[in-house]
């Protein structure tokens, strides 16, 4: 899930007036839980505490994270709500250097896979080799697309799509490539995991397209380059924090969850605290309001940056039966960037990409956000099913879903500039898995337009009896 650094006047502007905004008192016509910028804002800031004093991040397996736990059990424990830890076991990875350097010594921005081998701790000096032909051969997902090309002690280079990273590095490493580097299909830079850690054999990374068209340039031109990929990987633990209301229907469960962990490099404001700020609020103000009718469950999961592990290993766990009474879950993810955009998850179609296709029931869910939006007087748009937030485990075990998203490392166009404010042509978030990704940079007002359409959805279904004529898709198990 970045464009690495915007103008610092960009940075500055969006960053201004997000802190003077902040001051801005909710609108009158928000539903009637609706939450106050001071409750949403006194979490963020908490969380940035937190990372503070813990190394400047609060990723899963780390005190931070732990810190991070504490703080929001202790809230949803003095509420009332019934709450649960839920601890798994997980590898856990950090990035100690990832560098890419053209002939001649200029650098260029490379993102390592999660999960990937290291090169050698002085780097990998080599000569690049690009797939030539149709899209598929370009892809490099299987040791055929290598058929006549010379890669043998090469990076290759390949396009994104048409299958995993790991598909690629394996395809690659059969091929005799000693690295390869995934150029992205669309604007910004390319983050990826490798599911298969055991399996991999080379390094792999992502570029954007502009670091694309550089490095299939230098191997037109047989020069060599030298990339520098270190990671430090180990077995940790962490858990999910779960909370249920002790009132509502068990059989109807309404799940809401939003990842508790930051990368290891940053506090993790935008990525993941805004999200985790409002869900908190949210459930601290729902706490005072009248029993829903079906039971809510307030989720903040661990190790989502290491590929969503935390939401995954809870609907593992769920038994068919219980799978049934989850009527929906919805998800909030990056609502508080300084650029951020408002969209919703798409729940009518399905995405390649993601190997996502929504259940029954996961359109009902869309619409109701974007109505909730409207009735704010906002315009949302729809976010691909790209399958990188904790919708997916539930989305693809059958369970309909929806949720929130203010975009990350993808370029704002001039439309959606004209439609809610920022700067067309810079990442809705230009501080996605960065320093700056802290209290400074978080915007007060796209976390309340998010916060408002969330809680607007979540009372409606709090209070709707969920039907359960649409669920065939939940039945296969």
């Amino acid at each position: 899930m970045g464009f690495r650094t915007p103008t610092t006047a960009a940075v500055s502007v969006a960053v201004l007036s997000a802190l003077l905004l902040a001051q801005v008192p909710a609108r009158a016509d928000t539903a009637p839980a609706s939450l106050t910028d001071s409750g949403v804002r006194a979490h963020v800031d908490a969380l940035q505490r937190i990372a503070d004093r813990n190394g400047g991040n609060r990723a899963s397996g780390t005190n931070g994270y732990a810190e991070s736990l504490d703080y929001v059990e202790q809230r949803l424990k003095k509420a009332g709500y019934e709450v649960e830890r839920q601890p798994f076991g997980f590898l856990f990875t950090q990035v100690l250097t990832e560098r890419l350097t053209l002939p001649g010594g200029k650098p260029v921005p490379v993102i390592v896979a999660k999960y990937s081998p290291s090169t050698p701790a002085k780097g990998l000096t080599a000569r690049f080799a690009a797939l030539t032909g149709p899209e598929e051969r370009r892809q490099g997902c299987a040791p055929a697309s290598y058929d006549g090309a010379t890669v043998t002690g090469r990076i290759a280079l390949v396009g994104n799509g048409g299958c995993t990273m790991d598909d690629k590095g394996k395809a690659a490493a059969a091929a005799g490539a000693a690295a390869v580097v995934v150029i992205n299909d669309r604007a910004g830079e390319l983050y990826g995991w490798l599911k298969d850690a055991a399996g991999a054999r080379i390094p792999v990374s992502g570029v954007s397209p502009e670091t694309g068209e550089a490095l299939t340039r230098a191997a037109r031109q047989n020069a060599p380059g030298t990339l520098t990929l270190r990671s430090r990987t180990e077995k940790r633990t962490t858990e999910n924090l779960i909370a249920r209301t002790r009132a509502g229907d068990p059989a109807h469960q309404v799940i809401s969850g939003a990842h508790l962990d930051s990368v290891p490099e940053t506090a993790g404001i935008n990525d993941n605290g805004a999200a985790v700020a409002v869900l908190l609020e949210s459930a601290l103000r729902g706490a005072q309001r009248p029993a829903p009718k079906n039971q809510l469950v307030f989720a903040f999961w661990g190790a989502e940056e290491f590929d969503m592990l935390g939401s995954q290993y809870f609907v593992d766990r769920l038994t068919p039966a219980q799978r049934k009474r989850v009527a929906a879950y919805l998800n909030l993810e990056m609502i508080g960037g300084p650029n951020s955009g408002l969209f919703t998850m798409d729940g009518k179609n399905a995405d390649p990409e993601g190997g996502i296709t929504p259940p029954n029931g996961s359109a009902d869910i869309a619409d109701r956000l974007t109505r909730a939006f409207a009735e704010a007087g906002e315009v949302a748009q729809t976010w691909k099913l790209d399958g990188r937030s904790d919708y997916a485990p539930f989305m693809k075990a059958g369970i309909p879903a929806g949720g929130l998203n203010g975009g990350s490392f993808e370029l704002k166009t001039a439309e959606q500039a004209r439609l809610w404010g920022g700067t067309a042509g810079q990442p809705f978030d230009p501080c996605y898995h960065q320093v700056c990704d802290n209290a400074g940079s978080f915007n007060a007002t796209a976390a309340r337009k998010h916060g408002d359409a969330f809680v607007r959805t979540l009372d409606h279904f709090a209070g709707t009896a969920v039907a359960r004529t649409d669920r065939a898709a939940r039945d296969r198990d």
